[in-house]
C-alpha cells in the first residue's frame, strides 16, 4: 500500500538540512505505515515576522511548487506544512489559502494551522495550553486563530525564537517538561512550528507532560493521511490521534 499513494508536503526551505519530513517514508519500521512522501521546498529566510510570513504563505508561491509535486511525483493530496505561514493572516485567510490551493492544484489541500484546528475538533478539545516558539506578536496571531476556531489558549509560554532555525535548535522535550510542571492541567499542550523535529520525540513529550501533546508535524501527518482517506498510520508518531479518523 505504501507505494500506491503519494502525499505532497510543501515545506519552508530555511536552512536546517535535517527536517524530519525528508526521507520520513524510508524509516525502518515507520515507512511501511506511510504513503510515499514527496517534499516540495518553499524558499524562505525563516523569519517569524508578520510581513515575511504573509509573503511566505502567498498562494501563487505555494502553487508553483505544488504543481511540481503533482506532475513529478504524482502527489494525490498536499499539506502546506508551515504553522505560522498558514495562521498568520487569520482563520478566514487560512481557509481561503487552502481552498485556493486545492482549486489550483486540483487535489485536496490542507495546512498545519488547519490540521491543528481539525485535530482539536476531532478530539473535542476546546481548551489548550500553548508552548509557542514564536515571538510575542506572532504568538498573539496564533492565539487569535485558535480563538476564532473555538479554542481557548489558557496558559501560554512564548519562547521568542526569531527564526525557524532557532526553533529547530530548541530542546523541546525539556521545554515541554518545564511548561507542564509550571502549569498543571488536563488540557493538551500544543507545540507549533514544523521546524521543530518532534515525531521521534512526541512519545517522550507525552510522558513528560503527563497529558497529550500535539505538535505541528504530528497533526500535519495525521491531516495528510486523512486527505488520502488512509486509515492507521504510525501510532508512535500520531499518539492520541492514531484512533481518530
Amino acid at each position: 500500500m505504501q507505494n500506491t499513494q503519494c502525499l505532497g508536503i510543501l515545506l519552508p526551505e530555511d536552512g536546517p538540512p535535517d527536517y524530519e519530513w525528508y526521507e520520513l517514508d524510508e524509516r525502518p519500521g515507520i515507512g511501511e505505515a506511510l504513503p510515499a512522501i514527496a517534499v516540495g521546498k518553499i524558499l524562505s529566510d525563516g523569519h517569524h515576522e508578520h510581513t515575511a510570513l504573509m509573503a511566505l504563505g502567498a498562494t501563487d508561491r505555494l502553487a508553483a511548487v505544488g504543481e511540481e509535486l503533482i506532475k513529478d511525483n504524482g502527489a494525490q493530496a498536499v499539506v502546506w506544512a508551515c504553522t505560522s505561514g498558514s495562521f498568520i493572516g487569520g482563520l478566514e485567510w487560512s481557509l481561503a489559502q487552502s481552498r485556493e490551493l486545492s482549486r489550483w492544484l486540483e487535489v485536496p489541500v490542507t495546512s498545519t494551522a488547519l490540521a491543528f484546528r481539525d485535530a482539536l475538533s476531532a478530539l473535542r478539545y476546546r481548551r489548550v495550553d500553548l508552548l509557542s516558539p514564536y515571538p510575542p506578536e506572532v504568538t498573539e496571531q496564533l492565539v487569535r486563530f485558535l480563538r476564532d476556531s473555538g479554542v481557548t489558549a489558557e496558559n501560554v509560554r512564548v519562547l521568542d525564537c526569531p527564526y525557524a532555525a532557532d526553533s529547530h535548535r530548541l530542546d523541546i522535550v525539556a521545554a515541554v517538561r518545564d511548561f507542564a510542571r509550571r502549569h498543571e492541567s488536563d488540557s493538551p499542550i500544543l507545540v507549533p512550528d514544523t521546524a521543530i523535529n518532534t515525531l521521534e520525540l512526541v512519545e517522550a513529550m507525552n510522558r513528560e507532560a503527563g497529558r497529550p501533546v500535539l505538535t505541528a508535524n504530528q497533526v500535519s501527518l495525521w491531516a495528510g493521511l486523512r486527505l488520502l482517506q488512509r486509515s492507521g498510520g504510525p501510532a508512535r508518531y500520531l499518539q492520541v490521534l492514531s484512533e481518530v479518523t
